[in-house]
């Protein structure tokens, strides 16, 4: 069979605005991989007809991050009523607190589910994996410093640039991302058994995390130890993939909480080619066939309950 040229992939990239620097590092990426890049929005547009031919001009998804924070009411229910957890912290900035962020909450949710609902490869990067994994049913660390006692996750509140690198990613072995990164040079490592995890220095600008995993997605990536308040050590999830036993074993589904398209190490190009290559897949299936993907078969769709 034939393999699709990269030059006729179609890339969404949903964010904050065309203009943000992230949006436009990660647009560059995917257009100097050869594809072509364009920004998704709903503005101006009625919400079925936006899902509905966005979903089927494209051949794979980018969810960005977000200055705002993932709507709280998703997933704090999720939680046992007597959990602390439960309640809203104070440093939560919902995004449906502003018209353009509800906006842009309610499009990408119905974009992601209907990325799903396709087999549409996706990616979610900071913001973007975090709305991936509360839609799949995950819960989120509100707050960081109040886990670590420190802003160590957030370089930018420093003044430190996103393209410097400043915390280890550690890549668990036998996954899809340890996969990306396999040729990746780690000079400050030494060994070479096989069940070693790859370790990537990364850029990190978060200030909530993954809590409880959605269904059907696995951790691929982890900090390095962590150091809690309460004296204990711990981890927190730096990336997420499709599972290999669930539902969307058959869909390239990553997202990473660190920015990738800054390029504070190789391996954000090798995850855009990787999307790439995941794209062109995508493009040679025929059923289903993207032209009939429906508002009503979005709704439908098999999400993750809540746990």
């Amino acid at each position: 069979m034939k393999r699709t040229s990269p030059s006729s992939l179609t890339i969404g990239v949903s964010g904050a605005s065309p203009q943000t620097k992230s949006v436009r590092a990660m647009m560059k990426q995917i257009q100097d991989e050869g594809s072509t890049p364009v920004y998704l929005t709903s503005h101006s547009r009625n919400m079925r007809t936006a899902i509905i031919e966005d979903i089927s001009r494209l051949h794979a998804l980018v969810v960005m991050g977000n200055n705002l924070d993932i709507d709280p009411k998703r997933y704090l229910e999720r939680y046992a009523k007597n959990d602390p957890k439960r309640q809203l912290h104070p440093a939560t900035k919902s995004e449906m607190n502003t018209t353009r962020g509800r906006e842009r909450a309610l499009y990408e949710t119905a974009m992601i589910q209907s990325a799903i609902a396709a087999k549409m490869p996706l990616l979610g990067i900071c913001g973007g994996m975090q709305r991936i994994n509360v839609l799949c049913g995950g819960t989120l660390h509100q707050h960081i410093p109040d886990l670590v006692g420190c802003n160590k996750h957030m370089q930018h509140k420093q003044g430190i640039a996103p393209h410097i690198a400043v915390v280890p990613i550690i890549i668990k072995d036998h996954t899809v991302l340890a996969k990306i990164a396999c040729d990746i040079d780690m000079p400050f490592v030494k060994g070479d058994a096989s069940e070693c995890p790859k370790v990537i220095m990364e850029n990190s600008m978060h200030h909530q995390a993954i809590d409880r995993l959605g269904g059907n997605l696995r951790v691929c990536a982890l900090t390095d130890t962590v150091r809690m308040k309460d004296g204990t050590n711990g981890y927190l999830a730096e990336a997420i993939e499709s599972d290999p036993d669930g539902l969307y074993r058959s869909q390239f589904i990553l997202g990473v909480q660190w920015h990738p398209e800054f390029g504070a190490s190789s391996l954000g190009q090798r995850i855009v080619q990787h999307l790439i290559k995941a794209a062109q897949g995508y493009s040679k299936k025929s059923p289903p066939r993207k032209s009939s993907i429906t508002f009503e078969a979005v709704r439908s769709v098999k999400i993750s309950k809540p746990k």
